[in-house]
Protein backbone atom coordinates (compact mmCIF):
# COMPACT_ATOMS: atom_id res chain seq x y z
CA UNK A 1 0.00 0.00 0.00
CA UNK A 2 1.19 3.66 -1.04
CA UNK A 3 2.11 6.27 1.51
CA UNK A 4 0.78 9.73 1.24
CA UNK A 5 1.20 13.09 2.96
CA UNK A 6 -1.15 15.85 1.62
CA UNK A 7 -1.15 19.39 0.95
CA UNK A 8 -3.78 22.57 0.89
CA UNK A 9 -2.82 24.64 -1.60
CA UNK A 10 -4.45 27.53 -3.68
CA UNK A 11 -5.22 26.77 -7.09
CA UNK A 12 -4.26 30.48 -8.45
CA UNK A 13 -0.35 29.68 -6.68
CA UNK A 14 -0.69 25.78 -9.07
CA UNK A 15 -1.77 27.79 -12.06
CA UNK A 16 1.09 30.38 -11.94
CA UNK A 17 3.49 27.64 -10.80
CA UNK A 18 6.57 27.92 -13.99
CA UNK A 19 8.20 24.63 -14.48
CA UNK A 20 4.91 22.53 -13.33
CA UNK A 21 6.41 21.63 -10.30
CA UNK A 22 5.77 22.65 -6.67
CA UNK A 23 8.86 23.90 -5.15
CA UNK A 24 9.56 24.50 -1.69
CA UNK A 25 9.49 27.71 0.16
CA UNK A 26 11.54 30.02 1.87
CA UNK A 27 9.81 32.10 4.54
CA UNK A 28 10.47 35.50 5.50
CA UNK A 29 9.99 37.53 8.77
CA UNK A 30 10.75 38.59 12.01
CA UNK A 31 11.96 38.07 14.41
CA UNK A 32 12.29 34.52 13.27
CA UNK A 33 11.83 32.82 9.22
CA UNK A 34 10.49 29.87 10.77
CA UNK A 35 8.35 28.38 13.52
CA UNK A 36 10.16 25.72 14.02
CA UNK A 37 12.64 25.67 16.03
CA UNK A 38 14.88 23.05 14.39
CA UNK A 39 14.01 24.83 10.76
CA UNK A 40 15.56 28.08 12.46
CA UNK A 41 18.62 26.23 13.91
CA UNK A 42 19.41 25.36 10.43
CA UNK A 43 19.06 28.74 8.84
CA UNK A 44 21.25 30.34 11.59
CA UNK A 45 23.98 28.34 10.76
CA UNK A 46 24.20 28.79 6.89
CA UNK A 47 26.36 31.34 4.75
CA UNK A 48 23.96 33.79 2.77
CA UNK A 49 24.73 32.19 -0.20
CA UNK A 50 22.13 29.19 1.21
CA UNK A 51 18.83 29.16 2.72
CA UNK A 52 16.44 26.62 3.99
CA UNK A 53 13.23 25.61 1.71
CA UNK A 54 10.60 23.41 3.21
CA UNK A 55 7.07 22.29 2.33
CA UNK A 56 4.46 21.77 5.01
CA UNK A 57 2.33 18.70 4.78
CA UNK A 58 0.42 16.70 6.61
CA UNK A 59 -0.33 13.01 7.20
CA UNK A 60 -4.18 13.22 6.46
CA UNK A 61 -5.90 14.94 3.86
CA UNK A 62 -7.09 17.97 5.04
CA UNK A 63 -10.60 19.83 3.91
CA UNK A 64 -10.01 22.33 0.49
CA UNK A 65 -11.33 25.49 2.57
CA UNK A 66 -13.02 27.61 0.28
CA UNK A 67 -13.42 27.09 -3.89
CA UNK A 68 -9.96 28.74 -4.35
CA UNK A 69 -8.09 25.82 -2.77
CA UNK A 70 -7.60 22.03 -3.43
CA UNK A 71 -6.43 19.14 -2.09
CA UNK A 72 -3.03 17.59 -2.86
CA UNK A 73 -2.13 14.27 -2.51
CA UNK A 74 2.11 13.26 -2.34
CA UNK A 75 3.61 9.77 -2.56
CA UNK A 76 5.57 10.01 0.90
CA UNK A 77 8.10 7.16 -1.27
CA UNK A 78 8.72 10.63 -4.15
CA UNK A 79 13.06 11.05 -4.81
CA UNK A 80 12.74 14.68 -3.58
CA UNK A 81 11.79 13.57 -0.04
CA UNK A 82 14.59 10.68 0.01
CA UNK A 83 16.84 14.47 -0.99
CA UNK A 84 15.36 16.71 2.50
CA UNK A 85 14.45 15.86 5.94
CA UNK A 86 11.37 15.23 7.07
CA UNK A 87 10.33 16.74 11.05
CA UNK A 88 6.86 17.10 12.90
CA UNK A 89 5.36 20.28 12.62
CA UNK A 90 5.86 21.32 15.94
CA UNK A 91 2.27 23.54 15.52
CA UNK A 92 0.83 20.05 14.86
CA UNK A 93 2.49 17.32 16.29
CA UNK A 94 -0.72 15.03 15.39
CA UNK A 95 -0.97 15.46 11.68
CA UNK A 96 1.38 17.82 10.51
CA UNK A 97 4.95 17.05 8.76
CA UNK A 98 7.77 19.57 7.60
CA UNK A 99 9.62 18.31 4.91
CA UNK A 100 12.84 20.63 4.15
CA UNK A 101 16.44 21.26 2.95
CA UNK A 102 19.08 23.79 1.93
CA UNK A 103 19.39 25.12 -1.34
CA UNK A 104 21.03 27.99 -2.99
CA UNK A 105 19.77 31.08 -2.46
CA UNK A 106 19.71 33.26 -5.59
CA UNK A 107 19.20 36.23 -4.17
CA UNK A 108 18.33 37.60 -0.49
CA UNK A 109 14.85 37.23 -1.11
CA UNK A 110 13.63 34.76 -3.75
CA UNK A 111 11.25 33.06 -2.11
CA UNK A 112 10.87 29.23 -4.25
CA UNK A 113 13.63 27.17 -4.41
CA UNK A 114 15.31 26.64 -7.58
CA UNK A 115 16.42 22.88 -7.42
CA UNK A 116 13.96 21.93 -4.84
CA UNK A 117 10.44 20.59 -6.42
CA UNK A 118 8.67 18.20 -6.90
CA UNK A 119 7.05 17.60 -10.71
CA UNK A 120 3.60 18.22 -11.49
CA UNK A 121 3.19 14.56 -12.88
CA UNK A 122 4.44 13.06 -9.55
CA UNK A 123 1.42 14.84 -7.29
CA UNK A 124 -2.50 14.32 -7.53
CA UNK A 125 -5.25 16.70 -6.90
CA UNK A 126 -8.66 15.83 -5.48
CA UNK A 127 -11.22 16.67 -7.84
CA UNK A 128 -15.16 16.07 -6.76
CA UNK A 129 -13.52 13.59 -4.42
CA UNK A 130 -11.44 11.65 -7.26
CA UNK A 131 -8.13 11.77 -6.64
CA UNK A 132 -6.69 12.87 -10.23
CA UNK A 133 -3.51 13.32 -11.80
CA UNK A 134 -2.07 16.76 -11.98
CA UNK A 135 -2.10 18.20 -15.41
CA UNK A 136 -2.57 21.06 -16.93
CA UNK A 137 -5.66 19.90 -18.28
CA UNK A 138 -6.95 19.18 -14.81
CA UNK A 139 -5.74 22.28 -13.92
CA UNK A 140 -7.82 24.07 -16.91
CA UNK A 141 -11.03 22.35 -15.66
CA UNK A 142 -10.40 23.25 -11.82
CA UNK A 143 -10.01 26.97 -12.61
CA UNK A 144 -12.92 26.57 -15.57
Amino acid sequence: MMNYVYRAEKLDRLLKAKGQALRLERQFGPPHDYPQKMLETVRKQLPASRAVYRLECQTRAPQANGAASVVLRIPERNALFAEVTRIPDERNLASGVIYFGVDDAVNPTNKLSPNLAIPFEKVDVQVGGVWMPLTPATLAKLSA
